[in-house]
């Protein structure tokens, strides 16, 4: 069985996202790294160039991009 590595928060940079709080709720984005106080990711909106400082699976969530392959999602 493989490991979850999201599971434990490994490195989420460069997963896409779902934005679930705030004024840009319900916006897509990009995950840009873990920020420095270790609770929270940089998250930037799809068409915008704010970073904005959110906690996962509270404010955002993975993006699940459903493929005609399972193994790839």
């Amino acid at each position: 069985m493989k490991s979850n590595k999201f599971q434990t928060q490994g490195d989420l940079a460069g997963c896409r996202v779902l934005i679930l709080r705030g004024p840009r709720k319900g916006c897509e984005g990009v995950c840009v790294g873990r920020s420095q106080d270790g609770e929270h990711w940089a998250i930037s909106p799809n068409d915008s160039r704010e970073i904005l400082q959110l906690r996962f699976e509270k404010e955002f969530g993975l993006l699940i991009d459903l493929s005609n392959d399972p193994k790839e999602n």
